[in-house]
């Protein structure tokens, strides 16, 4: 998740292992809390916009020796 503080500066929050049945509103309302709630702070003060969101997905497939 991608934030902007506010001075403009990016701020990415990562979290590891999501649910596989997490859905898009899901982070949404996250994001949305972290801002309404004033959650993190920043060097350059709070978290005042929503920049992006991404769920990564790793998939490993065994190579036979």
């Amino acid at each position: 998740m991608e934030f902007k503080d506010a001075f403009g500066k990016k701020y990415t929050l990562s979290i590891k292992d999501v649910k596989e049945e997490l859905k898009d509103a899901d982070i949404l309302a996250l994001m949305n809390g972290i801002l309404v709630n004033n959650l993190i702070s920043t060097e350059n003060g709070s978290l005042v916009e929503k920049v992006s969101a991404n769920v990564i997905t790793k998939e490993t497939t065994e190579v036979e020796i």
